[in-house]
């Protein structure tokens, strides 16, 4: 069950409030109390001068009474009747004020005060026919004057006794004024105390379950805006902190998602795009071969229409010639000597009539070169009978050749005779490159369904910028060259399916890798 903070917090505070109006409340009625005290102290305070008047008139009424006892004089005797007169007037006047009085005490006071004016009464009745005796006789009855003084000792005793009772009733209110003063200050230093101690447990609170919270809840947006989408916060907090951080968690879950399938796209799609470009690649390479070879095509076929006219328009006109030649060079012959020089001359134009017409053969033969004869053979055989076939020669150059060939290479369809061929021409083109003796080595292996092929030597080597022509027809560095045994090399592999690449270093030798596939499409 989810507790709102923000209502916990306001009953909370209305309970504070509310314990702060209370004791507030009893602090005012104590204090209320105690000025309540203080004014009822200070009128009772103003009663005792009245009170203390009384009494000292009662006082002088007895003293004027003993006097009048020892010494009967008509002073004295008037001054009783002036005290008495006096002594009744205030008392009446205090009365009066006391029955206006609302404290429980005041009716005591009233009775005494009736006690003091009944005593008043009985000295009005009782003196009169003593000071009358006196005035005629000149004697008195000291019996009736001492009982006079009992009625004016008794006023004094009870006008003792309403003081008595005003004194009393200070030292009530003024310990009831202080016991109140202990309680607000008692009140004062408990509300301190808990009050304290409350503020204390509620700042705890509130750092523990708001303001920690809070900041932690900051630190995980800092990392957010960051980019870090695994940070999680937790709290058993039931108010809204708790609902916050759900929310800041279930905003994080499906960021975290949205983060990693972005991630995820991307990678795709730099997988994708990797893959199409790689298409691309191998697309433009397929159609740069396409070109080159459409280029050789139609180089083959203007190589092969020359070739027509060539064997045509001179083959015919050479044959004669060279039959003339030989015919003129067996006449010098037989009239000059061999050693003669039209001899010479005669045998020279043979040999270059000759060779002419082997140009012209080899013309011939690239134009008109057969389809390849797809037939069941073993690659390893036909090299080691080229390597054979060219020991003696090799020998002759002071050249090397190994043979490092995978022996689980199986048999597939492919023309002997032509790869002979491609061999024949890559070793002699490395047995011309070296100059000084070397090392031609051809090697055999299989590679991802394939058979991979390498020839390499240690010759001149090719410059890196004839390096992309050495395939072109026509294209030769030798003197005596026609620029045709690569472009057949390349044409025999290409025939078969197959690709075939050079990689070369001046003064290091030269590479050859022929990959044909043993499966044909």
């Amino acid at each position: 069950m989810k507790k709102e903070l923000g209502k916990t917090i306001t009953v909370v505070n209305a309970i504070v409030f509310a314990v702060i109006i209370l004791v507030g409340a009893v602090s005012l009625y104590l204090t209320q109390d105690i000025l309540h005290n203080g004014y009822k102290i200070k009128e009772t305070s103003e009663h005792i001068p009245k009170v203390d008047k009384i009494y000292a008139d009662a006082y002088r009424l007895v003293l004027a009474l003993h006097h009048f006892l020892i010494d009967p004089d008509e002073l004295y005797s008037r001054e009783v009747l002036s005290k008495i007169s006096e002594i009744e007037t205030e008392t009446k006047k205090y009365k009066a004020q006391e029955i206006k009085e609302t404290y429980r005490e005041s009716k005591k006071e009233i009775k005494l005060l009736d006690a003091i004016l009944e005593d008043i009464d009985g000295l009005k009745y009782n003196l009169p026919a003593v000071f009358e005796e006196f005035a005629r006789t000149g004697k008195f009855d000291k019996e009736r004057i001492e009982e006079l003084e009992e009625f004016a000792y008794h006023i004094e005793a009870t006008v003792k006794e309403i003081n008595s009772i005003h004194f009393v009733k200070i030292t009530e209110w003024e310990e009831e004024s202080i016991v109140n003063m202990w309680i607000i200050l008692i009140i004062y230093l408990v509300f301190i105390t808990f009050g304290g101690a409350f503020v204390y447990v509620e700042h705890r609170l509130l750092l523990l379950k708001v303001v920690k919270p809070i900041k932690e809840l900051s630190s995980a947006t800092i990392e957010f805006s960051d980019g870090t989408f695994d940070r999680r916060v937790h709290t058993n907090s039931k108010t809204e902190i708790g609902v916050l951080y759900q929310s800041f968690n279930k905003m994080a879950d499906k960021l975290q998602e949205h983060d990693k399938f972005l991630r995820e796209f991307n990678v795709e799609l730099e997988k994708k795009v990797k893959e199409r470009t790689l298409e691309l690649l191998q697309a433009n390479e397929r159609l740069r071969k396409t070109q080159n070879t459409l280029v050789r095509t139609e180089k083959i076929a203007a190589v092969g229409q020359v070739a027509a006219i060539v064997a045509h328009e001179i083959k015919n006109p050479l044959n004669s010639l060279s039959i003339n030649t030989q015919m003129l060079s067996k006449e010098l012959l037989e009239k000059f000597g061999p050693d003669s020089s039209a001899h010479e001359s005669a045998t020279h134009i043979g040999y270059e009539v000759k060779r002419i017409n082997n140009i012209l053969d080899e013309f011939v033969k690239f134009t008109r070169f057969p389809e390849p004869l797809f037939i069941q053979n073993n690659i390893n055989q036909v090299i080691t009978e080229v390597a054979d076939l060219l020991l003696e020669n090799a020998k002759e150059s002071n050249v090397m050749i190994k043979l490092s060939l995978q022996e689980d290479i199986p048999e597939f369809k492919f023309d002997a005779r032509q790869f002979k061929m491609v061999f024949m021409n890559l070793a002699q083109n490395a047995i011309g490159a070296i100059d000084k003796g070397g090392l031609i080595e051809i090697e055999t292996r299989l590679q991802n369904g394939d058979v991979l092929i390498i020839a390499s030597d240690t010759g001149r080597g090719i410059p890196d910028k004839d390096i992309e022509k050495i395939f072109t027809l026509f294209f030769t560095t030798k003197e005596r060259g026609l620029g045709l045994g690569l472009s057949i090399v390349q044409k025999i592999v290409e025939s078969h399916g197959g690709r075939i690449n050079c990689t070369s270093k001046v003064g290091e030798g030269t590479v050859f890798e022929i990959v044909l596939p043993i499966e044909r499409g």
